[in-house]
C-alpha cells in the first residue's frame, strides 16, 4: 500500500467503508461454501439445490425452488427430487421440458390440469416430483409427450376463450 492510499483510506474513507460493506460479506460466504463442500464430499450421489423465478399467468412473481437438497447443502433423503425444467409459450402451443435422467419412459406418470402439469417418477432407485404452473390455459386433451435420453417434452395446444359478441347499446 503506498502512502496515497493512506491518504485515500484517511481522507474518505474509502478503504474502511469497503472492509466494511464488502469483506466481512465475503469471510462469511466463504465459510458457507466451505461447509457445503465438506458436507458434498461427505455424501455419496448428486446434491442440486436452486430456484426458479417467472410471472405466472396472474401477473404475479413466482419463486419456485428445485433439487434435492435444502439451501445449505443438507440432503433431502424424504423426498423426491425436482427435475430441471422449462415451460415455454411458443405461438400456440405451450412446451415443457424436464431433466429426467436414468428412468424408463414407463415410469413417468404425467398428469395435467388446464392450469397446470404434475410429473411423477416413483422407483426404487429414483423418485422425481414436480408441478408446473402453465403460463395461460391448456387442452389437456391435446398433450403430446416424448421422451429421449433422459429429456421429457411435453407440447400442449393453448385454449382460445370462445368469442361471444354482445351488442352494446350507446346510450
Amino acid at each position: 500500500m503506498t502512502a496515497t492510499d493512506d491518504k485515500h483510506r484517511d481522507a474518505a474513507g474509502v478503504w474502511d467503508d469497503f472492509d466494511r460493506f464488502f469483506m466481512s460479506d465475503f469471510e462469511a460466504m466463504n465459510k458457507r461454501l466451505s461447509r457445503m463442500f465438506a458436507d458434498f464430499m461427505g455424501t455419496p450421489g448428486v446434491k442440486m439445490y436452486g430456484y426458479t423465478m417467472c410471472r405466472g399467468p396472474d401477473g404475479v412473481p413466482h419463486v419456485q425452488e428445485f433439487g434435492n437438497t435444502r439451501e445449505g447443502g443438507a440432503l433431502l433423503t424424504d423426498r423426491a427430487s425436482d427435475p430441471l425444467t422449462d415451460v415455454t409459450l411458443d405461438g400456440e402451443v405451450v412446451r415443457a421440458v424436464a431433466e429426467i435422467p436414468g428412468v424408463a419412459k414407463e415410469d413417468i406418470v404425467l398428469d395435467g390440469t388446464p392450469t397446470s402439469l404434475t410429473i411423477t417418477v416413483d422407483t426404487e432407485k429414483r423418485k422425481f416430483s414436480k408441478t408446473l404452473a402453465m403460463p395461460c390455459e391448456v387442452d389437456v386433451s391435446s398433450a403430446k409427450a416424448t421422451y429421449n435420453n433422459g429429456i421429457l417434452e411435453v407440447a400442449l395446444d393453448t385454449v382460445r376463450p370462445a368469442e361471444n359478441r354482445t351488442r352494446i347499446d350507446i346510450v
